[in-house]
């Protein structure tokens, strides 16, 4: 992956700011509901950047990436899930990926949300229109992986991904996802909030924890502000009396290389390789869609990879 560097070669900076992007898993009334609370700032900032995003598209890719970490919060070993929209408004639909060690990458499948002015969107439900949730998970006792489907009716990442766990899994399910930006549209908080029902839990104890993250405002304005996501969790929840269990980190992070782009374009077809020797311009640039990296090859690779 080659990251751009936001940080322009502050080392202090960049190790504070992944200092402070981190998962932290708690329980609470009574061990029956789980959940996990996020903070990831540097996450959606170099989102933004490697992306090349404006605020519109920060925001909606920005949830995704928030909801997929929260939800891997769960996973163990080795396992991984993806968030797939695919919808008729402007959005037009996304991919998101997640894994255990805390990595995201994904993509919008639209370079730009065209929309007349931005400024004026007063819900993402019209940016998405009608449509469908995928969430599909890659778990290590599973032969396959496991996907279901639902229907987006909210337009909201957070509305449709609570409706998805309680139609696809009948788990209670609660998101709270939040990207704040400053008057110059600079992202200065970023995070979220996931909590899931466990067996057997009592009916009033889960009303009583969509009560409050329904009611919790602006997760990101909070983190701007410098308040740590363990303090805002034992605030706003203190009648249910959560206790963490462990942390974790967060990063946007993407396992492609040069070495693997190399190893795909040595396999393509010998004929497709010469054409592009033919007609392509050189240096070929090989883009990864998920992170938006791009390797470059001269036109002496591509032949050295002939035969």
């Amino acid at each position: 992956m080659i990251k751009k560097d936001i940080f322009n070669r502050d080392v202090k900076a960049l190790f504070q700011a992944s200092a402070r992007d981190r998962i932290h898993r708690f329980l609470m009334a009574g061990d029956q509901i789980r959940g996990a609370v996020v903070h990831t700032t540097r996450m959606v900032n170099e989102m933004r950047a490697n992306h090349d995003l404006g605020p519109l598209e920060t925001l909606v890719l920005g949830q995704a990436y928030i909801a997929s970490i929260l939800m891997c919060s769960g996973l163990k070993g080795k396992e991984r899930l993806g968030i797939n929209i695919q919808c008729s408004g402007p959005v037009k639909g996304l991919d998101v990926e997640a894994n255990v060690f805390g990595e995201v990458r994904g993509f919008l499948k639209t370079g730009s949300i065209e929309v007349e002015d931005p400024k004026q969107v007063k819900r993402l439900s019209s940016l998405f229109g009608a449509g469908f949730l995928t969430v599909t998970k890659y778990l290590e006792d599973s032969p396959a992986p496991y996907s279901g489907q639902v229907a987006l009716e909210y337009g909201s990442i957070a509305e449709d991904l609570a409706n998805y766990f309680l139609v696809s899994e009948q788990i209670p399910t609660g998101f709270k996802l939040s990207v704040f930006f400053d008057d110059t549209e600079e992202v200065t908080g970023a995070g979220g909030v996931f909590l899931q029902a466990m067996p057997g839990v009592d009916p009033h104890e889960v009303a009583r924890a969509e009560k409050i993250i329904q009611e919790i405002e602006s997760l990101g304005q909070s983190f701007a502000q410098g308040t740590r996501p363990q303090d805002l969790i034992l605030d706003e929840f203190a009648d249910l009396k959560p206790r963490f269990l462990d942390s974790s980190r967060v990063e946007f992070f993407c396992r492609c290389s040069r070495e693997g782009m190399e190893k795909h374009l040595k396999g393509l077809p010998e004929q497709e390789k010469k054409d592009i020797l033919d007609q392509e311009e050189f240096p070929l640039e090989v883009r990864c869609h998920n992170c938006n990296s791009v390797y470059r090859f001269t036109q002496g690779n591509i032949r050295s990879y002939l035969n």
